[in-house]
């Protein structure tokens, strides 16, 4: 099961106002780079921030959305500046590593029953398809509520099995663009990821329960080659035992751009969900939670990528210690009673 599926994130609190293209002066790049280095430390203050999660399919793998908009104050003067600022797939993760070379730009919008679907970018990695998009009214007014569109996917003209899930938040103040991030899980499909595929994502719904209904379609190539390539793989070979006698065997760590995850089997239905807390040579410390689990076999993600903590793949060794926590039986809200349940093991890398 996927531990943030219980959960909705905090909203972001920071003393930054927003107005929708009333920009007198547009900032200059030194002015800019201050001003986004500073939303980027507020953001990294109060992470998993302003965002929605949904979820398709057996279990969603949720992602951060990073909000970047707000008022700009330089000197004396208070410029308004809510364009999407560095809004990109990476700042829609909340990465901080670049991923212009494994992009696709998209940005194709198309328009359908009074609103207007943006797809922006797409990164394909071996296991994984990533899009970020933005939802408008096409009169520009402003939405009172989520209509988070949940779009079908289809590659070489075949839809794929595997689950799917996001998130979403407004990117501004006024509630007039509303920004998404999607995820769609490819694992064990058939495709060859490396190579150049034809996609295409097909919206006919926003909104979840009684939404509106339409038609919004997209089609691009993309492929994984450059992504697949510059990523390192580490083999574990590690098995565990649950408290409920299901055993994991930890299979690979595997590190990119895109993400850092923790593959594993798994022999059976289980009542408790994994958790790994990993620490580098630096000490640096991070934890893998479950994104997803299909099956027999899912993967671990490091939770503490947004905020730069990355294991460092060029250490001798990581530390791992595994640790489980019932699944919540009532009101869909994980403890954080963790109990260990093996010793804990160095991985060389």
């Amino acid at each position: 099961m996927n531990r943030e599926a219980y959960q909705l994130a905090n909203e972001i609190k920071t003393e930054l106002g927003t107005e929708r293209d009333n920009l007198e002066r547009r900032p200059g790049d030194v002015e800019m780079k201050r001003y986004k280095k500073n939303v980027l430390e507020e953001i990294k203050k109060e992470k998993h921030a302003g965002r929605n999660t949904f979820r398709r399919a057996s279990v969603a793998a949720c992602a951060a959305l990073m909000l970047i908009a707000g008022t700009v104050a330089f000197g004396d003067e208070v410029h308004a500046a809510i364009k999407q600022i560095g809004w990109n797939i990476g700042s829609a993760l909340g990465l901080s590593e670049d991923l212009d070379d494994y992009k696709e730009v998209v940005n194709t919008s198309v328009s359908d029953k009074g609103y207007v679907i943006t797809l922006q970018e797409a990164v394909v990695s071996g296991e994984k398809l990533v899009v970020n998009y933005t939802l408008q009214r096409e009169d520009g007014q402003p939405m009172d509520q989520y209509l988070t569109p949940d779009g079908v996917l289809y590659i070489n003209g075949e839809r794929p099995t595997g689950g799917s899930g996001g998130s979403a938040g407004f990117l501004d103040e006024d509630q007039r663009v509303l920004g998404v991030v999607a995820d769609y899980d490819l694992r064990d499909m058939g495709f060859d990821l490396s190579q150049k595929n034809e996609y295409q994502l097909v919206f006919s719904q926003l909104g979840f329960q009684d939404g509106v209904k339409g038609k919004w379609r997209f089609a691009f190539q993309a492929d994984g080659a450059d992504l697949i390539a510059d990523t390192t793989r580490i083999a574990i070979g590690k098995q565990l035992e649950l408290p409920d006698g299901v055993k994991v065997t930890l299979q690979e760590l595997t590190a990119n751009a895109l993400e850092q995850r923790i593959s594993f089997t798994i022999s059976g239905p289980t009542s408790y969900i994994l958790m790994i807390k990993a620490s580098d040579e630096s000490g640096r410390q991070v934890e893998f939670g479950v994104r997803n689990q299909n099956g027999k076999s899912g993967y671990m993600q490091n939770e503490e990528v947004i905020d730069d903590g990355r294991l460092n793949m060029d250490a001798k060794t990581v530390t791992m210690i595994p640790y489980a926590v019932a699944l919540p039986e009532e009101d869909g809200r994980i403890s954080d009673d963790y109990v260990q349940v093996g010793e804990a093991f160095e991985l060389e890398l």
